[in-house]
């Protein structure tokens, strides 16, 4: 069960570090992509930009997410989450010498 919550725990870190990276990246990006371009002059519709402009953010954080538990899954495994380290038997005691 320790190895099922330690991935779990690692999924959910790395999907809510890809939503934050994806928030930030999509923040800087959506509003550059949904500018008009070479000094072009244009009346907003601002019903139908809105909510292309939150269906961008959207896709943003969703994909950061994925792309997060992916790389928390992947973590996990290389980090060997769970994982116990073997012990090292101890060197077996040697027997007292034999009085002569």
């Amino acid at each position: 069960m320790s190895v099922v919550r330690s991935v779990l725990f690692w999924i959910l870190f790395g999907a809510l570090a890809g939503t934050w990276a994806g928030g930030l990246i999509g923040r800087s990006w959506v509003p550059w992509f949904n500018t008009p371009g070479g000094g072009i002059q244009s009346q907003c519709a601002c019903g139908p930009i809105t909510h292309e402009t939150v269906a961008h953010m959207i896709t943003f954080e969703a994909a950061g997410m994925i792309a997060g538990a992916v790389l928390g899954l992947v973590l996990a495994i290389v980090l060997g989450a769970g994982r116990k380290r073997k012990v090292e038997p101890p060197a077996p005691a040697t027997p007292p010498a034999a009085a002569a």
